[in-house]
């Protein structure tokens, strides 16, 4: 008889030690979008890093928890631009197995963390990103401003 492996298990996000760098954040974050997706990785230990309207938005995409694919997920390229100082648009390109999926996320910089508003795999169906910024100076309204209305609202099933 052989010794059996322990099963992987997913390792839990560490937002801090990321520090200033977006595009480290989008690719952190996207790969774990990712375990999310194929099981690996609980949606919970994504919160931190979405904002309350994203959160809103990929809940219903979370599958029911299954068995994990024993199949790595690894970021295989990330493409990133700055529009501003306080946002970060990236193409993050991930492999699981022998496909090679694109997500873009946008993030935005909120009371000095980086938080996705925006996560969007081409083949969700959801609307696609926007291709420009909104103008420099624009603040009608935050992302994380909706805190209020989620605690009104809760999404089923995050506590």
């Amino acid at each position: 008889m052989t010794p059996r492996t322990p099963a992987r298990t997913a390792t839990p996000l560490t937002v801090r030690p990321l520090g200033d760098d977006p595009v480290k954040v989008a690719a952190l974050l996207v790969a774990a979008w990712s375990e999310v997706r194929c099981g690996q990785r609980p949606f919970q230990q994504l919160l931190p890093l979405l904002s309350p309207a994203a959160r809103r938005r990929l809940a219903p995409q979370v599958p029911p928890r299954a068995p994990a694919a024993q199949q790595r997920v690894t970021v295989h390229k990330v493409i990133a631009r700055r529009p501003r100082a306080d946002a970060c648009e990236a193409v993050v390109l991930v492999r699981h197995g022998r496909r090679i999926t694109a997500i873009a996320v946008r993030l935005e910089r909120h009371l000095g963390r980086w938080r996705a508003v925006e996560l969007t795999p081409p083949e969700s169906g959801l609307t696609p990103l926007p291709t420009s910024s909104l103008p420099a100076g624009y603040h009608r309204r935050d992302a994380f401003d909706e805190v209020a209305e989620e605690d009104e609202h809760p999404v089923a099933g995050i506590g």
